[in-house]
């Protein structure tokens, strides 16, 4: 067809513990109409894999299980994980210590799809390629939580620099909840100025120790 033809995969995983039933993964698949367009998402076997910027994995990709103690992605919905991730991360040890700086963010619920944006880049789905997020779901989860970490004192790092990620209409990992935000736990009315602050020392703490 002269201006390609675009199929949408759903891969249904099961939902985090607490009743919330399943989530629904939206992989966006577009098949070009040129010849040859997304064979180079066709693996017989491993092979090298180029990663952004023209490099590549060092080593063959495994599929784990995410551990409980990587409290960042342990409950986002599927059981496996990709190793090394799309943050090349080639251990499990450097994927859990680093993915640790980024769960005050997550407890800041500034989106509803910050943990999947996370996930997908250091516990990504194991499947046979790698999928990276689509550039539209980096942008909404940025635009909510950047300031979050502006009013910290922190930039949005360049590793997730949203303009590296692959557009809506290539294979990618895309929006699930549009622009709303997660809806925050209730306020405890005792020593609430102190909890704050306690908050905000460990976001701070946690920020400082990661390598971005």
């Amino acid at each position: 067809a002269g201006g390609g033809r675009r199929a949408v995969l759903m891969l249904q995983v099961g939902g985090p513990p607490g009743g919330r039933g399943m989530a629904l993964l939206a992989l966006a698949l577009a098949l070009v109409g040129s010849p040859g367009g997304g064979q180079h998402y066709d693996y017989y076997g491993w092979q090298p894999e180029r990663l952004p910027h023209g490099r590549f994995y060092g080593r063959e990709p495994q599929c784990l299980d995410i551990p409980p103690d990587m409290q960042l992605c342990h409950d986002v919905g599927y059981k496996r994980m990709r190793l090394p991730n799309l943050l090349e991360h080639e251990t499990m040890a450097e994927a859990k210590q680093q993915a640790s700086s980024w769960v005050p963010l997550l407890a800041k619920q500034c989106h509803t799809d910050t943990q999947l944006f996370l996930c997908s880049l250091f516990a990504p789905v194991c499947l046979d390629w790698p999928v990276y997020p689509c550039r539209s779901l980096c942008e909404v989860v940025r635009d909510s939580c950047a300031p979050v970490m502006e009013s910290y004192g922190f930039p949005w790092p360049e590793m997730l620099h949203c303009g590296k990620f692959p557009s809506d209409h290539e294979l990618c990992i895309a929006v699930q909840f549009g622009n709303s935000k997660a809806t925050p736990p209730p306020v405890s009315k005792i020593c609430t100025q102190c909890e704050m602050e306690h908050k905000a020392d460990g976001m701070m703490e946690q920020m400082c120790s990661s390598d971005f």
